[in-house]
């Protein structure tokens, strides 16, 4: 069993379907989010984001620049410089004048920002020996051997290993390789033919909000909790999708406080319309591989998803619930309340 590790909405929950792409999907992200959730326990790295990840696993691979990075990320130029200036700012990456062209700049990690790399490929790596044992050793080998074969032949470029480690550094597995860039490739299609679809305004982002609250309607601050991103970050998606028209926001009738999201009639045609473009490309990737391959990726995929749903519990959400009402209680007692509430709980419950 994976320690927890659980669901993450935004590919899940596409009208309930849980199909390969969406539970390649979920691995990938779920890799992401822990990786960076343990990085961050230790104190050594606290201002992380789960926005960053794309942004340093491509200046691990080599040095770009800035519209390079907005290319390969699929977002906007000014979106790219916000989190460049960011990251630059936290000392994780730096920047200099670029040898072949005065006018523009390139983009490299910093110290510090390499030693992030490092870790996050130890602590990944970590956690598909996790993988590995759910599967058993060789039915992981033959897993990533057919999803080796899925980016050759959807022709995606992938890094050669032994350009991202060295002997005095940890290489990472096939798997840490294989499946963001898979994802990121998944990712990009679906948004090219939800266009082609004439659906307009799209970001690759959207499809984070959506899933959430494909299903009920959803407080901004708990996506940002089970997203693992900041309240202003889900706020700034949610303006984005209203204004494309894809869903409503209201005041929560319980708490004038929070914004409830929730997908309105365009928002649902999107959603379906993103569902067979995902079964589309499910059926592409199925005419790439032997019957046998495509069981097997299948079979796999669809165990490690077991893992992740099976650990996914009430913890989660209570956990998301604690920090809603602890924000509640400062707003409404102020800090001595708020600490004269605390010593009361510990009293009441002493021994029970």
């Amino acid at each position: 069993m994976v320690a927890n590790m659980k669901i993450e909405p935004q590919e899940v929950q596409m009208a309930g379907y849980q199909g390969l792409i969406p539970r390649l999907m979920v691995l990938t992200h779920y890799v992401q989010k822990h990786t960076l959730e343990l990085l961050a326990e230790g104190g050594k790295y606290p201002k992380l984001s789960l926005a960053y990840e794309g942004f340093m696993t491509h200046l691990a691979e080599r040095d770009h620049s800035p519209s390079e990075l907005a290319a390969k990320l699929d977002i906007s130029k000014q979106a790219c410089n916000k989190t460049l200036r960011e990251l630059e700012n936290i000392g994780f990456i730096r920047r200099e004048k670029n040898p072949d062209d005065s006018r523009s700049v390139i983009l490299s990690p910093s110290e510090l920002g390499l030693q992030l790399i490092q870790d996050g490929i130890e602590i990944t790596n970590g956690i598909h020996q996790q993988f590995a044992d759910a599967l058993g050793g060789n039915q992981l080998e033959q897993f990533n051997t057919i999803l080796e074969k899925v980016c050759q032949r959807l022709q995606i470029a992938l890094p050669a290993l032994n350009n991202l480690g060295d002997e005095a550094h940890s290489t990472p597995t096939r798997l840490n390789v294989l499946l963001p860039h898979l994802s990121i490739y998944l990712r990009q299609t679906l948004m090219t033919s939800l266009q082609a679809k004439g659906f307009t305004g799209l970001k690759s982002s959207f499809g984070q909000v959506l899933g959430m609250i494909s299903r009920e309607a959803q407080r901004i601050q708990y996506i940002a909790s089970i997203l693992g991103v900041s309240k202003q970050a889900v706020a700034a998606m949610a303006a984005d999708l209203e204004e494309s028209g894809y869903i409503t926001r209201r005041t929560d009738p319980e708490d004038k406080r929070q914004i409830i999201l929730q997908v309105n009639d365009a928002g649902k045609a999107l959603l379906a319309a993103a569902l067979a473009s995902v079964k589309a490309l499910e059926a592409e990737i199925a005419s790439q591989l032997s019957e046998q391959e495509f069981k097997l990726l299948d079979s796999a995929s669809n165990t490690l998803f077991a893992q992740v749903a099976n650990s996914y519990s009430d913890t989660n959400v209570l956990r998301s619930k604690i920090e809603q009402l602890s924000e509640m209680i400062l707003a409404e007692l102020g800090t001595t309340g708020a600490n004269a509430l605390a010593q009361h709980l510990l009293q009441i419950t002493r021994g029970k």
